[in-house]
């Protein structure tokens, strides 16, 4: 039986995997070469490749590196814009709240000036001075608002608390007064101490902000 001339190339295979029944010659020298064939293919491929990945521009993807500086930067101004609009919303909201709660404080001031002197209307002050002017004080119907303000006085010290408005609004302003009459102190003479602290809100719930005011009036007996 005559031996085959077709000649296989297996290329880049090894000669331990080449079969003992591979039919036909095979020339060693060819599988170099087609070996050899074969991988410059891919060196040059590769070479082609790193070329022009070298050959790339430099400033490449710097436009997205640049927008998320630029995004970033636009988004911490963004905050910070909105941290001092808040904060300036809280420091007017709690000086309209405090003036608010001014406003009581001098409304129950006024209020308790004007039920002290009243010697102009041919009246006594409708605070006791002694607690023996408890029943000559209470003899004078005075108000505040709707509010009787010495009705249950029962010393020389005269405290009673009012709405500054509505009276019948659940939480409106409010105005707490306090009034000391010290006779003869200095002597011959009558020292009235008032004072008056507002509320924004009479209710202890919500954000109550107080303001108060005091007045030493000294007058003769």
């Amino acid at each position: 039986m005559s031996k085959s001339n077709t000649t296989i190339y297996p290329f880049c295979h090894s000669l331990e995997s080449l079969s003992s029944t591979t039919i036909g010659e095979w020339n060693p020298s060819s599988i170099n070469r087609g070996c050899l064939t074969v991988q410059s293919k891919k060196l040059i491929a590769n070479s082609h490749k790193l070329s022009a990945f070298r050959n790339l521009p430099p400033n490449r993807g710097f436009a997205m590196l640049f927008s998320v500086l630029v995004s970033s930067l636009l988004v911490v101004i963004g905050l910070s814009i909105f941290s001092i609009t808040l904060k300036e919303l809280t420091i007017s909201t709690s000086a309209r709240e405090s003036q608010i709660a001014f406003y009581a404080a001098n409304s129950g001031l006024e209020c308790a000036l004007r039920w002290d002197n009243l010697n102009g209307h041919g009246l006594r002050s409708a605070f006791a001075s002694t607690s023996d002017d408890i029943t000559s004080a209470k003899s004078v119907r005075a108000f505040c608002n709707t509010v009787r303000i010495n009705e249950t006085t029962s010393s020389a010290t005269t405290e009673f608390e009012f709405k500054v408005n509505n009276p019948n609004t659940l939480n409106g302003p409010c105005a707490k007064v306090k009034i000391v009459k010290i006779p003869g102190s200095p002597v011959g003479k009558m020292t009235t101490v008032i004072e008056s602290r507002g509320k924004n809100i009479c209710d202890a719930s919500g954000r109550r902000v107080e303001r108060g005011l005091k007045a030493t009036i000294i007058t003769q007996i």
